[in-house]
């Protein structure tokens, strides 16, 4: 076989795999690109007024690749950034979802979004795979965050609040659990948790980080509540021990931390 005849077979055979489904006024492109667990890489490509929008169709977040970003994690957020940098993606959150996507006016540039949004998602789904901190670690703060989530949408209006969502664009390494917009204010929560009392300790001083950052962002004169959403019920809790650390992230949320087993109090605040 002629080196030539392999290369033509390779590129046959890559084409080959490439598949497509239309969703009503979207075209959903199945790209022979996959991640780590075996699932191909889907694009959707829609058209809104004279623009072309290339997205990932809110799947990286939604767990159609039966894993999920986990976005607390700061060594694998500074990963994701650097991605999401590189390739320029952008990011919208609405009520049904997170998206990224790419735009342009021009369709012979939509292989070009098509292939860096492909990259991005395969990277950053491959990286998810990775376990960065300890599993019993990963579970309970997996478990405390949805149990903390669900009961916050049950009191407060699904339009207004976001979960774990950034500051704002300069300050995206600075993430809050919910932010809550009402009117041109908003309240920050924070979740504090941990399995050990070393994990626990890191999320306080995490925590205490965050809220100082955003005391001294342009962003504070918005800022109604800075809220500390304790899990005392947590393996690492142990409040003796913590107190100065407690205290400390009071100071920056200038209101006592709210304790998990008192969460009735978030009605009156949030």
């Amino acid at each position: 076989m002629k080196i030539t005849e392999i290369f033509q077979d390779v590129k046959e055979s890559f084409c080959s795999l490439w598949n497509f489904k239309e969703r009503g006024k979207t075209l959903e492109i199945i790209t022979p690109y996959s991640t780590t667990n075996f699932k191909f890489i889907s694009i959707f490509i829609t058209q809104q007024e004279d623009k072309l929008i290339v997205t990932d169709g809110g799947w990286l977040t939604s767990g159609e690749y039966e894993t999920k970003p986990d976005l607390d994690d700061d060594m694998f957020m500074k990963i994701f950034y650097h991605y999401e940098t590189f390739y320029e993606i952008k990011k919208l959150d609405d009520a049904f979802g997170t998206y990224y996507y790419k735009t342009t006016k021009k369709v012979s540039l939509i292989p070009n979004l098509v292939y860096d949004l492909t990259n991005f998602l395969s990277s950053i789904l491959s990286t998810s795979q990775i376990q960065f901190i300890d599993q019993k670690e990963k579970e309970e703060k997996e478990i405390f965050r949805k149990e903390a989530d669900r009961y916050l949408s049950g009191f407060v209006n699904k339009d207004s609040i976001r979960f774990r969502k950034e500051l704002g664009e300069d300050y995206k390494l600075v993430r809050f659990s919910a932010i809550v917009s009402k009117s041109s204010k908003i309240d920050l929560v924070k979740y504090v948790t941990g399995s050990t009392s070393n994990y626990f300790l890191n999320s306080l001083t995490k925590a205490t980080v965050d809220f100082e950052i955003a005391n001294h962002s342009p962003f504070n004169e918005y800022i109604n509540n800075r809220v500390a959403l304790v899990n005392d019920m947590a393996p690492g809790f142990d409040e003796r021990k913590h107190y100065r650390y407690i205290e400390t992230l009071e100071e920056h949320t200038k209101r006592p931390c709210i304790k998990w087993t008192q969460r009735e109090i978030l009605t009156s605040v949030l």
